[in-house]
């Protein structure tokens, strides 16, 4: 099949329709696959929906000998496990009662009423295996002309889950082009304080995912304008991430979510990896000298650290920069009479601030002279 669903002749998509029961079954596509396809995007995930029940969905999967995964049966989804290749399967659902975080659901045969519960008109697009995209709220459209627009009243749909306003502005980042409606923007105004509800972990992947986006800053300011950024980011600066982007583009850097969340000035509320956590911290320091710094921290830290704060000598620098190595290890010194301890410790950094000082250029038997120095300056006097 040519055009934007090409992958559905993929054989393992054929077969899992065919396992699910399709054509005798109304088995169809939903959610990012069928979007980002009609975006002309690539597709991550294959998630479909059914109106059988998970139980009647888990015995055909066994039937056909393939691995169904349980995944969240609650809400009726089991994991179809074909080869490398993972399939959610949920039944078609409508919401009985939501708090904000959480909905209680029960199971449907009806794909409208399914379609209703989804966030966004062009999420709640759903396609067959033959082809046809069934589209009830305007998503396709809407999808053209860089709308976001929510299903049914903006109030009502965050009030079912606090998630959607962080949604909905990571969405605009991604696929906005118009912008978003006033009134949508009021309720967002209204209710941000349900995000508080919210877990830090969702909070933090739907920031991450935000600040991946292209240009994430028309996104940024509409938080900040409604007052959600404060709530997510507390004393973040929009303005810093404004500066930050055309700089990007300028010296055709690719995005990254860590070197805007550094930008923004404000990421203690949030929950990152260790990893993570110590890089925005790091970028964020101002070191004196930019040289000690490429070699101790990296030429990724500099430059992100130089990119926010528009040092354009200094981009070049970490741009130009190759990592150099210094010609003498602890191994060395110990081979060279230096016995192990706090003083080889000193002694290498005496003789790496000399590598670092001479420009990489000191020959080996000088920064083994400059080790020396450092052993006899710290020997105690007789």
């Amino acid at each position: 099949m040519a055009g934007p669903f090409a992958w559905l002749a993929d054989p393992a998509v054929t077969r899992i329709t065919a396992v699910l029961g399709y054509p005798g079954v109304d088995v169809r596509f939903v959610g990012g696959c069928v979007r980002d396809s009609l975006a002309g995007r690539p597709i991550a995930d294959l998630d479909l929906a059914t109106p059988e029940t998970p139980h009647t969905v888990t015995a055909r999967l066994e039937r056909a000998g393939l691995k169904a995964i349980p995944t969240g049966l609650d809400h009726g989804t089991v994991t179809a496990v074909i080869g490398p290749r993972r399939f959610e399967v949920t039944t078609l659902r409508r919401d009985t009662s939501c708090d904000g975080r959480h909905a209680a659901v029960e199971f449907t045969a009806d794909w409208r009423e399914d379609a209703q519960r989804r966030d966004f008109t062009f999420n709640a697009m759903s396609l067959t295996p033959d082809g046809a995209v069934t589209d009830y709220f305007g998503g396709g459209e809407d999808l053209k002309a860089g709308r976001v627009r929510f299903v049914g009243a903006p109030a009502n749909r965050i009030k079912e889950d606090y998630l959607r306003i962080l949604r909905l502005f990571r969405f605009q980042a991604h696929f906005g082009r118009a912008p978003i409606e006033e009134r949508t923007l009021q309720a967002c105004t209204d209710l941000k304080g349900g995000i508080t509800q919210l877990s830090i972990e969702r909070i933090t992947q739907e920031i991450i995912k935000l600040l991946s986006a292209t240009n994430p800053t028309p996104s940024i300011s509409a938080m900040q304008s409604c007052g959600v950024l404060d709530v997510v980011l507390p004393g973040a600066n929009g303005g810093n991430l404004e500066r930050l982007i055309p700089m990007e583009k300028k010296y055709l850097i690719a995005p990254s979510w860590r070197r805007r969340l550094a930008a923004l000035g404000s990421a203690s509320s949030l929950r990152l990896s260790n990893h993570d956590a110590d890089y925005v911290a790091a970028v964020q320091k101002k070191p004196a000298d930019i040289t000690i710094a490429l070699y101790r921290e990296g030429r990724d830290i500099v430059l992100d650290r130089c990119l926010i704060a528009h040092d354009t000598d200094g981009i070049a620098r970490a741009l130009a920069y190759m990592h150099q190595p210094m010609p003498l290890s602890g191994q060395d010194l110990i081979a060279a009479g230096h016995a192990p301890g706090p003083a080889l410790g000193a002694a290498l950094r005496a003789a790496e601030g000399l590598w670092v000082s001479s420009a990489f250029q000191a020959a080996r038997s000088e920064l083994l002279a400059r080790a020396d120095a450092s052993k006899n300056e710290a020997a105690p006097e007789g």
